[in-house]
């Protein structure tokens, strides 16, 4: 029995040392955790402190090498030229940095002893210029929005590219060196460049003022030599005015393929609305003005004729002075006269401005010299309406057996130009003071022309859907499209301000003083 219990005892004497050596060896090991994460700690703290205790690195901008040579060591000893803010300095480049690949216009880091000591990437952000030349040292001269220029150095980027006049280029700080050409904005879809597929053919009822254009703007690229023989010099530009809707852009578009064909295909139409080119921040309108004829001078210079196309001349050369607007016109009107009159030769540039006001346009544009020929492009009588509407009722439209292009049109015709109270939209004022019925017929346009042929078809289209079979147009369709141009107009010049109407409408300005619309349908003038 004594012998059972000594042996009892010695085994868990045993258990309890296994235990404790068990709970020794844990409490080791989480004390080695424990140094080795504060070893960890201690390490890191030490790695934020040298971090902390790094000297500043400045950045500059490198302007080239200076000097490179290297020793009896085989170390480079090179220098480098770079522009510190507006300091230009000659500093020490690290020996580890090969000279040979540094371009001008990288970003550079000093240390503080002035030492190059890494070599960046191209900046991407900086001031934005635009080129006005490139000098024959191929140093660029640019200008800032308020005009004023400087001449600027070439990144290694830019050493042996070509760059338009008139590019947009980013700049360092400073404005010292051209980084890179930036893509053309937005505001480059205001310069269209095409060839148009409007033919005079296409045209109807303007001959009289088509021909008097072809004169003007033909004749000098067709026969320049017998031109100069008698003394002649084309136009520097040609005015197309009148109620809206009428053709204007048409003749401006047709005149430009006709010049192209007659030059191989090499002629260029330029077309801005003026209303774009009106820009919020300063300097920036005329900056356009500058490009839109640097950019034609351009083109011209490649052996064809380039038409620059203004549309809504009256919206961008407003009379001066006169406070309809906030007067930016003041600086933009004399921007286009210097680029009209300028020293630079417009040789083989047309320009041809649109306007349904020109008695906004400013007088000095229009005086002989520069817009010398103007032509009003009115709206269409009985006999010039018939002309254009027969461009878009051809025999080859589906028709009634008993209907014809020619009974269709004098049906439409004789809608339009009714003048009885079914055709009433309302009395004007004259400058007299003399009330005159507004009829129909007053506020007839090309384009209202086009959208009537288009609700005689529209029409046709309805009724073949409905019985199921082709329907060709007839007087009926005729009449109800009449009709309806009518109830439309009567309702434009119901829904807003008359006056502002007459004004959107093209009536003479002017000479009509006020506007009452009728209450409705056949109200007696």
């Amino acid at each position: 029995m004594q012998s059972d219990d000594a042996d009892q005892a010695d085994k868990e004497q045993a258990e309890d040392a296994n235990a404790q050596d068990l709970a020794g060896d844990r409490r080791n090991r989480a004390l080695a955790a424990a140094l080795t994460r504060a070893a960890k700690e201690l390490s890191k703290a030490k790695s934020q402190l040298a971090q902390l205790a790094q000297p500043p690195l400045t950045i500059a901008l490198a302007l080239g090498v200076d000097s490179v040579a290297y020793d009896s060591q085989g170390v480079q000893q090179a220098r480098l030229l770079i522009l510190n803010g507006s300091r230009r300095m000659v500093v020490p480049l690290a020996p580890n940095i090969h000279a040979e690949r540094i371009r001008a216009g990288q970003e550079v880091l000093l240390n503080a002893d002035m030492v190059v000591v890494r070599v960046g990437d191209q900046p991407v952000t900086g001031q934005v210029r635009t080129l006005r030349e490139t000098l024959e040292s191929g140093a660029l001269l640019v200008e800032d929005p308020s005009g004023q220029t400087r001449v600027a150095a070439r990144a290694g980027s830019l050493q042996d590219q070509p760059i338009e006049a008139g590019s947009a280029l980013l700049m360092d700080e400073s404005c010292s060196m051209a980084l890179a050409v930036l893509p053309e904005s937005d505001q480059s879809d205001m310069l269209l460049e095409e060839t148009p597929d409007v033919d005079f053919s296409d045209i109807g009822g303007l001959d009289r003022q088509i021909e008097r254009i072809r004169d003007a703007v033909q004749l000098p690229f067709q026969h320049a030599d017998l031109m100069r023989r008698y003394g002649l010099q084309a136009p520097k530009g040609v005015l197309l005015y009148g109620p809206p809707g009428n053709g204007k852009t048409m003749i401006a578009k047709a005149l430009a393929r006709a010049l192209a064909q007659e030059s191989d295909g090499h002629g260029v139409f330029l077309s801005v609305k003026g209303p774009e080119v009106l820009n919020k921040f300063v300097g920036e309108s005329e900056r356009l003005i500058r490009r839109l004829f640097a950019r034609a001078r351009s083109l011209a210079g490649q052996g064809g004729p380039v038409v620059v196309f203004i549309d809504e001349m009256d919206a961008l050369l407003r009379t001066r002075g006169s406070g309809i607007s906030s007067d930016v016109e003041t600086t933009i009107v004399p921007q286009f006269l210097t680029e009209l009159d300028g020293v630079e030769s417009l040789d083989q540039v047309m320009v041809i401005g649109a306007s349904n006001r020109i008695d906004m346009i400013d007088p000095a544009v229009l005086r002989p010299g520069r817009l010398d020929v103007k032509i009003r492009i009115d709206r269409p009588d009985r006999t010039r309406s018939a002309a254009i509407l027969g461009k878009y009722l051809g025999s080859d439209m589906p028709m009634q057996d008993d209907a014809g292009p020619e009974e269709l049109i004098q049906v439409l015709v004789d809608g339009l130009f009714a003048r009885d109270d079914d055709h009433l939209l309302g009395k004007v004022m004259d400058a007299t003071g003399r009330w005159q019925p507004l009829y129909l017929e007053s506020v007839v346009s090309g384009a209202m022309l086009h959208n009537l042929v288009d609700r005689v078809k529209t029409t046709a289209v309805k009724a073949s859907i409905e019985q199921g079979r082709q329907v060709g147009l007839d007087r009926g369709f005729c009449m109800r499209a009449v009709r309806g141009q009518y109830e439309e107009t009567l309702e434009e010049l119901s829904g807003q301000d008359p006056d502002r109407w007459a004004d959107l409408a093209g009536l003479r300005p002017g000479q009509v003083q006020e506007v009452r619309p009728v209450d409705g349908p056949g109200e007696r003038s």
